[in-house]
């Protein structure tokens, strides 16, 4: 049957739209518990920084409101689920926020039969002017089967882990469990801890023995730990133990679990795979490494969305060997990781008709001073039209951008930041006494 011409249309904007909303990074990761016989616990976990996120504020509350969608499809029945949550993410403040570098971290949970499922996951954050960001995730979902004895949960890692007899979402087993769906260590967080439970043991005075260790990307082991023995006196058992992250090189490894049952000799083993990051970029002088690759030379070379006009003056009149040697003296004073960051998200936040990101008014002051910690929308009204202002506690900044002509382009028009020059006419596009009294 052909699709009438209005619903071709309909198609081809709902396919634009989907194109061209900006993406909501985040984290995912998830892990099945047995519940019942053949039924599973399932909990599927997300973390966002909070900068990506869109806050209000009402009675002194910093809060933003997601809407999480979520769905599993079995490959082999009928088999399904499907729901939505609303959550409400307060922030203590911006401030804070920023300081600490905060990730908003939820789960939602659902049951489900063992076997194989196409996961979708989708984030819906409601910006203050009306818009909303989409994240999505999409992936294979594989809810094991605990029927057999012994076996093991899957591995949950967590950032942490403590005695905790509270009810709430991320405790379990008179634990509080708080997961970690990135599975990155080593930077902010230096211990790998790890929940797991372990099923069907034989209730006896004998012992079962766990062996846990780190494998490398090729399931060789890196590092081991002395088998642990303990007496089997109930059949079901939660587990938990932690690990240095400390000593790793940045790379991809695994933690190993293997079960033992001493009485029947039955074994059962697990993996999970994480990341130990990379420390903070190494000078490129100290490294004596090629500064950049090819496809980065003209940001490397873009420093005047850094450079103080000074700075710009004098690098204009050095020939090509003394621009070569400012470049390397300027980029050891500037994170030149953290420039390329700036920019791909200002090419793909602040992008206007034909103008890429970093050549609009808020792509240029996003790369210059990073995200914001707090971005208000204004409405159009009888005195002003639309607006927004973005807010640096910390720095003590403000930005306000316009849209003065009415066509969706934002530009920018004041702020108290004394490197920046403001519209010639600012004063009649803003309230002064407003700006004075923030």
């Amino acid at each position: 049957m052909k699709a009438v011409p209005h619903l071709k249309l309909f198609y081809m904007l709902l396919f634009l739209a989907l194109i061209f909303v900006p993406a909501l990074p985040f984290d995912v990761d998830y892990a099945s518990f047995r519940y019942g016989k053949d039924i599973n616990l399932v909990e599927l976990y997300y973390s966002i920084p909070y900068r990506e996120l869109s806050y209000r504020v009402e009675n002194d509350t910093i809060f933003a409101e997601l809407r999480v969608d979520y769905s599993i499809h079995s490959f082999t029945s009928l088999d399904s689920v499907s729901d939505s949550a609303f959550r409400r993410v307060i922030l203590p403040s911006f401030k804070l926020a920023q300081e600490r570098d905060l990730t908003m971290v939820d789960n939602v949970i659902f049951f489900a039969r063992p076997g194989t499922y196409l996961l979708n996951l989708n984030l819906n954050s409601v910006t203050p002017g009306g818009k909303i960001r989409i994240g999505s995730y999409s992936d294979t979902l594989k809810i094991k089967d605990f029927s057999d004895a012994p076996s093991l949960s899957d591995i949950e890692l967590a950032t942490l882990i403590a005695s905790d007899t509270g009810e709430g979402k991320f405790n379990k087993c008179g634990l509080l469990v708080m997961p970690n769906p990135s599975g990155q260590f080593g930077l902010a967080y230096d211990q790998i801890n790890v929940y797991l439970e372990i099923y069907n043991l034989v209730p006896d005075s004998s012992f079962y023995e766990l062996a846990y260790g780190i494998l490398d990307q090729n399931r060789v082991p890196v590092k081991t730990f002395t088998p642990e023995k303990s007496r089997k006196f109930y059949a079901n058992i939660p587990m938990t133990f932690a690990l240095s992250a400390k000593g790793f090189r940045p790379d991809t490894y695994f933690v190993s679990v293997r079960l033992k049952d001493l009485s029947t000799g039955n074994e059962a083993t697990g993996y999970k795979r994480l990341t130990i990051a990379s420390p903070a970029v190494v000078s490129q002088k100290a490294t004596g490494e090629k500064p950049v690759s090819e496809e980065e030379r003209h940001y490397y070379e873009s420093i005047q969305f850094l450079a103080t006009e000074t700075e710009m003056r004098q690098f204009r009149k050095l020939a090509k060997e003394g621009k070569e040697k400012f470049l390397e003296r300027f980029w050891a004073k500037h994170d030149f990781s953290e420039f390329l960051s700036r920019i791909k998200t200002a090419d793909l936040k602040f992008g206007f008709g034909g103008k890429k990101g970093p050549e609009t008014d808020r792509g240029r002051i996003y790369i210059k001073y990073g995200p914001p910690d707090e971005i208000e929308d204004l409405p159009m009204t009888e005195q002003s039209n639309p607006q927004q202002r973005w807010r640096y506690y910390k720095k003590g900044l403000k930005f306000i951008f316009i849209d003065i002509n009415g066509d969706g382009y934002l530009q920018f028009i004041y702020s108290n930041s004394r490197e920046e020059r403001n519209h010639p006419n600012w004063e009649k596009y803003i309230d002064i006494e407003e700006i004075i009294k923030e």
